[in-house]
């Protein structure tokens, strides 16, 4: 029976082309790779930037725009034209922002990200950043979790289960709550920091990239911990990416917003729409004034943002779109309030993730830490961009 099978069954051993192999090594290499992962992010934010926001302002004028204008025609002004097309309607603020800003935006990172994915390099990512890591005590299998963590921050932090130090566990679930934003997030940041220019991409990004390997660098003096576990890590091949798959991803992604993210949306527009009504929100937005106008320099409307930055980034990004586009946020504060949302308290999802892994006292304390940081940090920005930048 052997002598059969070996006759009839013939093995080809199928090795990656050359290309595929030398763009796999330069694009981990300590040197060459970092050129490689800049014109990945360039590549991404201006697709972000020139195709995401001319879609979203093109479905505005399609959709949105006779849609309200109709509103407007058939309500007058008054409780309910407010509850639809209100500053916290429920078309406005909710189902509109949802579908015709954020949906976009997302739908075109994605498609990039998605081919990052298929095409073997975020693998060679992992590999590349692994010196980075291990200065700020990571390494193992802690640094696929901070890469999941640029996808999916939840699931990243249900994945430090796997690691054997407690230390490595406590600094990797830190840091993915802090500064990393999510797929989601980064896209729509891009869309929000594009429409002010490349340098404001480069300041925030930079800013939040340093302080992030700071704490990682005072967390892993100041825990005290067991050895770190190997870092181990297979390769795929460098391929070209499957246009079927990319856009099956592509559409389980945008599936999973819509199923989880738009009824947030619209939850959170009812829910500020009353406390604005009953004055509430009013009264909160007194009490913060001294802290987002004096400290932060906002509007006291990013209230709005970093309360809903709780239930989900998303939301908080899609006030920030709303400000930006009404010039209620100039250049240098748009940058500060993406850095402090990228920085600020992670959502709730992520937060029982954080709790799952560790316990309710030590989540609590890192959340806590974490939000004063975010603060901190997004208040002296702003005054140091103040005295360099002249608007």
């Amino acid at each position: 029976m052997d002598g059969i099978v070996e006759k009839v069954i013939k093995k080809q051993k199928i090795q990656p082309g050359e290309f595929s192999k030398v763009f796999a090594r330069l694009s981990r290499h300590p040197v060459w790779g970092i050129p490689i992962l800049l014109m990945v992010v360039a590549v991404m934010y201006f697709s972000v930037v020139n195709v995401a926001n001319r879609i979203t302002a093109w479905m505005g004028s399609l959709f949105w725009v006779p849609l309200a204008n109709q509103i407007n025609k058939l309500i007058p002004s008054g409780f309910w034209n407010d509850f639809l097309i209100g500053e916290y309607g429920i078309l406005t603020f909710g189902i509109s922002n949802a579908l015709l800003t954020v949906l976009p935006i997302l739908s075109v990172f994605f498609i990039v990200f998605n081919i990052l994915e298929d095409i073997g390099y975020l693998p060679n990512l992992c590999v590349l950043t692994k010196r980075i890591f291990e200065k700020i005590g990571l390494s193992g299998n802690a640094i696929m979790s901070i890469t999941l963590a640029f996808g999916c921050k939840t699931m990243a932090t249900l994945t430090t289960k796997s690691l054997r130090s407690k230390k490595e566990r406590y600094i990797a679930v830190y840091l993915i709550a802090f500064a990393i934003p999510c797929a989601a997030q980064i896209g729509l940041n891009m869309s929000i920091l594009g429409r002010m220019g490349l340098r404001a991409f480069m300041i925030t990004f930079s800013v939040a990239g340093f302080i992030w390997i700071l704490v990682g660098l005072l967390l892993n003096k100041i825990i005290k911990g067991e050895q770190k576990s190997e870092f181990l890590q297979e390769l795929p091949a460098i391929r070209l990416p499957n246009p079927k798959a990319v856009v099956k991803k592509t559409y389980y992604r945008m599936l999973w917003f819509l199923k989880e993210a738009l009824p947030i949306f619209i939850l959170a527009a009812v829910t500020l729409f009353a406390a604005d009504k009953t004055g509430l929100l009013g009264a909160l937005k007194n009490i913060l004034r001294p802290i987002i106008i004096g400290f932060l320099g906002f509007p006291i409307q990013m209230v709005d943002a970093l309360i809903l930055s709780m239930a989900k980034h998303e939301v908080a990004a899609g006030i920030i779109i709303k400000l930006v586009q009404r010039s209620q946020l100039n250049y240098i504060q748009t940058i500060v309030a993406i850095t402090i949302t990228m920085m600020f308290i992670p959502c709730l999802a992520n937060i029982m993730a954080i709790i799952k892994e560790l316990n309710i006292k030590r989540a609590l304390l890192m959340i806590i830490i974490i939000n004063i940081t975010a603060i901190l940090v997004a208040g002296i920005l702003n005054h140091i961009l103040l005295a360099v930048i002249k608007l």
